[in-house]
C-alpha cells in the first residue's frame, strides 16, 4: 500500500500537536494544583465542584451574617443591661423618697436625678449597631425610634423584628422592636381604674419624676396618703418594667447561644466541604509529575520521528 508524503507529514504534525496539548494540560494542572482545569476534563466531577463551591459560598455568607448578628445581639444585651442598672437605681431612689423621713426638698432633689435617668433610658433605647441601624426600631431601623416630646416619649418604629439567615433553614432575630420591649409593660398600673392600659418604661419613670417634683406641703410636713399610694404603685410598675427587660435579656442570651451553636455547625460544614473539594478537584502531584515526564519523552520521540521521516528520500535506497 502506498502512503502519500502529505499523509505522513500530516500524521506527524497531528501527533506532535496532540502530545503538546497533553503536555500543556499537565503544566496547567501543576501550576493551578487542580486536576480539573475545564469541565471537559471530567464533566461529572466538574458539576460536583460547582455545587460544592456554591455551598461553600452560601455558608461563608451565613458566617458573615453570624458575625453581624453576634455583634448586634451583644450591643443590644449591653444596652438592656444599661436600662436594668438604671431602673434598679430608680427603684432604689423611689423607696428612699417614699420614706417619711424625707422632706419635700429632698424629694425634689431625687426628682432631678430621676430626670437624668429618664434621659439615659431614652439614650439606651435609641442604641445603634455597628452599621448605624437602630436596634429597637423594628423593620424601620434607619430612623430614631424614640422621640421625647416634652416629657412624652413617642415610638416612631414598628412592631417588626429583623431576622438574619444563619443557615439554609434557619433565621435568628438580630433585634427586638421597641414597642414590645419598652412601650407595653405587662401588668403595669396607670392608676386610672376606669381606663386601664399598659404603661411604657418612659411614662413610669416620668410619672415618678412628676410625683416627686410636685409633692405639696411644707418641707417639714409628712407625705400624704395619696403620695404613698402613688409611690407604691410606681414602684410596682418599675418592678414590672424590670422583669420585662430582664426577660428580653434572657431571650437575647438564648439567641446568642443559638448563634454560637450554628457558627460551630457552619465551621464544621466548611471543613467538610473543603475536604470533599480537595478530594474531587485537587491534583495528585506525584502522578502529575510522572505523567509530565512521560509526556515530555513522548513529545521528544514524536519530534525526532517526524524529523527523520522528513529526511527520507527514495534516492537513499538507490
Amino acid at each position: 500500500m502506498r502512503v502519500a508524503t502529505s499523509t505522513v507529514y500530516s500524521q506527524g504534525v497531528t501527533s506532535i500537536n496532540n502530545q503538546s496539548i497533553k503536555l500543556n494540560e499537565t503544566y496547567l494542572q501543576l501550576s493551578t494544583g487542580k486536576r480539573i482545569t475545564s469541565p471537559s476534563d471530567d464533566p461529572a466531577a466538574a458539576a460536583r465542584v460547582l455545587g460544592l463551591n456554591q455551598a461553600k459560598s452560601r455558608t461563608e455568607q451565613f458566617e458573615d451574617n453570624i458575625n453581624v448578628l453576634k455583634s448586634s445581639l451583644e450591643i443590644e444585651e449591653t444596652s438592656l443591661q444599661g436600662i436594668v442598672d438604671t431602673l434598679q437605681r430608680v427603684r432604689e431612689l423611689s423607696i428612699q423618697a417614699n420614706n417619711d423621713t424625707y422632706d419635700a426638698s429632698q424629694r425634689e432633689e431625687i426628682s432631678l436625678e430621676i430626670q437624668e435617668h429618664f434621659e439615659a433610658i431614652i439614650g439606651f433605647s435609641n442604641t445603634t449597631n455597628g452599621n448605624g441601624e437602630f436596634l429597637f426600631g423594628g423593620f424601620d431601623n434607619r430612623n430614631v425610634p424614640f422621640v421625647n416630646n416634652g416629657g412624652v416619649v413617642e415610638y416612631q418604629g414598628d412592631q417588626g423584628q429583623q431576622l438574619l439567615q444563619v443557615s439554609s433553614t434557619r433565621q435568628i432575630a438580630s433585634g427586638d422592636n421597641g414597642f414590645d420591649t419598652f412601650m407595653n409593660i405587662r401588668d403595669s398600673d396607670n392608676g386610672d381604674t376606669s381606663n386601664t392600659y399598659p404603661m411604657s418604661i418612659f411614662s413610669i419613670v416620668k410619672e415618678l419624676e412628676t410625683v416627686l417634683s410636685t409633692n405639696t406641703g411644707s418641707p417639714s410636713s409628712s407625705p400624704t396618703e395619696d403620695f404613698h399610694e402613688s409611690m407604691s404603685r410606681i414602684i410596682e410598675n418599675i418592678d414590672q418594667a424590670l422583669g420585662q427587660v430582664v426577660d428580653s435579656q434572657a431571650a437575647i442570651g438564648a439567641r446568642i447561644n443559638a448563634t454560637e451553636n450554628q457558627e460551630n455547625i457552619n465551621s464544621n460544614y466548611l471543613v467538610q466541604l473543603a475536604s470533599t473539594l480537595s478530594d474531587t478537584e485537587d491534583l495528585d502531584y506525584t502522578e502529575a509529575v510522572s505523567r509530565l515526564e512521560q509526556q515530555q519523552v513522548g513529545l521528544q520521540a514524536s519530534q525526532q520521528a517526524f524529523t527523520k521521516i522528513q529526511g527520507l528520500s527514495l534516492f537513499d535506497y538507490l
